[in-house]
């Protein structure tokens, strides 16, 4: 845990030591699902160099996070900084950068500073994060809320669970928990709530059923690889075939952890001087 080896300030250590308290799930979600959908992970991470190759993709870019979001230098964030941020969260990336450009630079600082460390709680604390965009686009408020979703995350994946909407999109009803619900593909509501505390309570659940399975290290990067895995197979699902998957991504022989390396803001980075935002931050 390379953040509780760092020297914080007092506001810091109160934010850190805040954990969240999961809320009581209202549904259950499915041990044998998870069971199946774990060994497709693994199995699938075996052809390309076994599942530890993920792991510490996730760990490099959270070190990344970490580095530029400390309490002890965040006050320095500049654009470079955060559109290296931006260029690794896949939902956001093509959708905010035009939009953030537009926020002082002093008030985005402030604004990611506030969602991190701030005193609100942290449900309101996100809310306030996707005000800042100046936009009625629906979109783009949801690839805010991702943005400030991969930022708790990734700056301290031991504290806060991942919360991006296609983790659950309580309005939408969906998202890769709803692949781990007994026949949820036909269920019209689910009762699963989009708060912090209800995201970190699947998030306990997925750590006891992988504890189950013998994994004790790492979890929190686990958990992401596996639901990442579960919603790029309900994407293919959905797709009538790979016509419209391949269409959307790119490639005509992606297969799920092609995508789950997408969507987790692990892939491989673009040649030196490129980006793959839809438009710069730098300015």
């Amino acid at each position: 845990m390379l953040w509780f080896k760092k020297q914080i300030n007092d506001k810091a250590i109160e934010s850190v030591c805040d954990a969240i308290q999961p809320a009581e799930m209202q549904i259950e979600l499915d041990a044998d699902i998870c069971r199946m959908k774990l060994q497709q992970l693994l199995d699938a991470a075996e052809e390309k160099g076994g599942i530890s190759e993920f792991i510490t993709a996730l760990q490099n870019k959270q070190q990344m996070f970490a580095q530029v979001l400390d309490p002890d230098v965040i006050d320095q964030l500049n654009n470079e900084a955060i559109e290296a941020l931006l260029d690794t969260v896949f939902t956001s990336r093509r959708k905010l950068p035009a939009l953030l450009i537009q926020v002082p630079h002093e008030v985005l600082v402030s604004q990611i500073k506030d969602l991190l460390y701030g005193e609100d709680d942290m449900l309101k604390r996100m809310e306030q994060f996707v005000l800042m965009i100046d936009s009625d686009n629906r979109k783009a408020k949801r690839a805010a809320w991702d943005f400030a979703a991969e930022l708790l995350h990734f700056s301290r994946p031991e504290i806060y669970p991942h919360m991006s909407r296609w983790v659950w999109d309580k309005k939408e009803t969906t998202g890769a928990l709803r692949e781990f619900i007994l026949g949820g593909d036909s269920m019209q509501e689910i009762p699963l709530g989009g708060s912090p505390e209800d995201f970190e309570a699947s998030r306990v659940w997925f750590a006891n059923q992988l504890g189950k399975q013998g994994f004790y290290r790492d979890i929190h990067y686990l958990i992401d690889l596996l639901l990442a895995q579960a919603y790029a197979e309900y994407l293919l699902s959905m797709s009538n075939g790979m016509g419209m998957f391949n269409a959307q991504f790119g490639a005509e022989d992606m297969q799920p952890l092609d995508f789950v390396v997408k969507l987790l803001g692990i892939d491989p980075p673009r040649k030196k001087g490129l980006t793959r935002l839809k438009k710069v931050v730098v300015h």
